[in-house]
């Protein structure tokens, strides 16, 4: 079953000393793309946790918020960006003068700009904390997969729904198609008895003419072809897996034979039918922008 791009996934577990938080959300894009904010003591699990990701999502803009409270007890190096600190300093500095106030920058007001203090857990406790980012995480990410599902179903009834009113419209088409030949053979041969006086007309011109109307105005190719696009479509969006991008070609193909069906339009009911189909394609595809 087709899920959708758009999707939100929440989790958290405590153990003794520690707490994580992951949540992820997700939007419509062409490719997979990942965007993980982790604290800086985690940072060397970025490309693990994308890896996770990576199993469970095939397309979209992924943002991943990963927290972490850590116990006071666990032993952490204090890092201090002295160069980040400077530059804070002189730039204070800077603004004193301009705005003409005496004394210089203070230490507490240096040190509380961010990234100029970091803790970062040693190496030893930093390997000792995977097993449970990766818990949390995968929880987190069962729980987006089944948010996408959930709205994977409902765009699954639209699509069915908008198909079934296209198939509905092409057998009126189908039918308009062979009334038309006949009228026009008709108001043919009654035109030519009004411009010729009520002379005996030539039936094989008229049948000669008939034929190429009937041949320029022809679409049963395309009608058959129509058909086969749209099984192929319904086919597909009951697979599992990344399908948003053949749906999308799909319907590309259905567009590109209905325009052509409205250029060979014959009858004000065909070219009437063809904009009703051109109308639901066109309100396919922009559903079809959520699709994974």
């Amino acid at each position: 079953m087709i899920k959708s791009m758009t999707g939100f996934g929440k989790a958290a577990i405590k153990t003794k000393g520690h707490a994580f938080a992951v949540e992820l959300r997700t939007l419509n894009h062409k490719f997979l793309e990942i965007t993980p904010k982790l604290p800086n003591s985690l940072g060397v699990f970025e490309d693990r946790v994308k890896a996770l990701v990576k199993n469970k999502i095939r397309r979209g803009k992924i943002y991943l918020n990963l927290v972490h409270d850590a116990p006071h007890e666990v032993n952490t190096d204090i890092l201090i960006d002295e160069k980040l600190a400077r530059t804070y300093c002189n730039k204070l500095r800077g603004l004193k003068k301009r705005l003409d106030v005496e004394g210089e920058p203070k230490l507490a007001d240096i040190i509380s700009f961010p990234g100029v203090i970091n803790s970062k857990l040693t190496e030893k406790n930093v390997t000792k904390l995977w097993p449970l980012v990766k818990e949390v995480t995968w929880e987190a990410l069962g729980k987006l997969v089944e948010d996408r599902e959930r709205e994977g179903s409902f765009l699954f009834a639209d699509l069915t729904s908008r198909v079934k009113k296209i198939k509905k419209i092409i057998l009126d088409i189908k039918r308009n198609a062979t009334h038309n030949v006949r009228n026009y053979k008709k108001r043919l041969k009654d035109r030519i008895k009004e411009l010729s006086g009520g002379y005996v007309i030539d039936k094989g011109r008229l049948e000669v003419e008939v034929a190429l109307f009937a041949k320029n105005s022809d679409i049963t190719e395309e009608l058959t072809r129509l058909d086969n696009h749209l099984h192929n479509f319904t086919k597909t969006i009951r697979k599992p897996g990344e399908v948003g991008k053949k749906l999308d070609f799909i319907a590309q193909e259905l567009h590109r034979e209905i325009n052509t069906i409205g250029s060979k339009s014959s009858g004000f009911n065909i070219s009437k039918g063809a904009i009703e189909i051109k109308t639901e394609i066109e309100k396919i595809r922009e559903q079809l922008k959520n699709i994974e």
